[in-house]
């Protein structure tokens, strides 16, 4: 066996050989991000109204506020006097938030987007990394341990989620579709693509067998095997399930505001 062969590295922070343009990337990732959380603190906490709107009946929530949870008799919810700070969003986000903040594929963007580590594939790092060099996941990061109970949670919301769209279908004259109807149930399709393609579910489908043999593991096996596909693209369905929770809000806003108008495309 020969010796490895070393790549040569230019030393310092963000320098390489490489000639394409390597950067734009992280740099796209790092600002959406950024805009997401921004965009989120505003909601949450300077402007939490304006959270639905009614259409002949029928009701459309916004993706952030989805599911309200204040508006539920179980525990109490409906009639607890909270402080006026405290909206559905707060008391809710925290599970999509620790799902997405403890996602493999997260991971990979804000290691490489926030803290350069690695910056890029054969692109140096800032010598705080090689400093302190791999330790693991401890000390914060030790959460992300906690991916596949977070995943337990994202898949109990996917189902409120689908209920909330039946919401939409319900007219005071009947059964009817809206735009509103397309906005909720495309962002719970793509939230339940997202979560359905998880690397987390892959693994416990059929992931930690040694073999798909028979009975149960020939069907997890099977399992393990549609995950799969669908995991190819996490990183898309990522991307597009959190775009399209600002776009939804922005629409509901944008309506609840009297800036646009729904419309009922059929009523049965």
């Amino acid at each position: 066996m020969g010796e490895g062969i070393k790549l040569p590295v230019l030393n310092g922070l963000g320098r390489t050989n490489r000639i394409d343009n390597w950067l734009n990337q992280p740099i796209a990732m790092g600002v959406a991000l950024t805009a997401a959380m921004l965009y989120t603190a505003w909601r949450l906490f300077l402007y939490p109204d304006s959270i639905y709107y009614e259409l002949e009946g029928s009701k459309v929530m916004s993706p952030i506020f989805s599911p309200n949870v204040l508006e539920w008799e179980l525990f109490g919810l409906k009639d607890w006097n909270h402080p006026s700070w405290v909206n559905a969003a707060i008391l809710v986000l925290w599970i999509p938030f620790g799902f997405r903040g403890t996602c493999y594929y997260m991971r990979r963007v804000y290691y490489r987007t926030f803290f350069a580590s690695p910056t890029a594939c054969w692109v140096d790092e800032p010598e705080i990394n090689k400093k302190i060099g791999y330790k693991g996941e401890k000390r914060i990061f030790i959460l992300n341990n906690l991916h596949r109970y977070f995943l337990y949670a994202a898949m109990i919301i996917i189902v409120i989620k689908w209920w909330d769209v039946t919401h939409t279908l319900h007219f005071t004259e009947g059964w009817g579709v809206s735009i509103g109807t397309f906005v909720m149930g495309i962002e719970a399709f793509l939230l339940t693509m997202y979560v359905t393609s998880c690397h987390a579910l892959r693994h416990l489908a059929g992931g930690a067998l040694d073999r798909w043999t028979t009975g149960i593991s020939r069907l997890r096996g099977q399992l393990f095997g549609r995950i799969s596909v669908l995991n190819r693209s996490h990183g898309f369905w990522f991307w597009t399930s959190l775009g399209f929770v600002f776009l939804g809000d922005l629409w509901v806003l944008a309506v609840s505001e009297g800036h646009l108008s729904d419309v009922a495309l059929f009523v049965i």
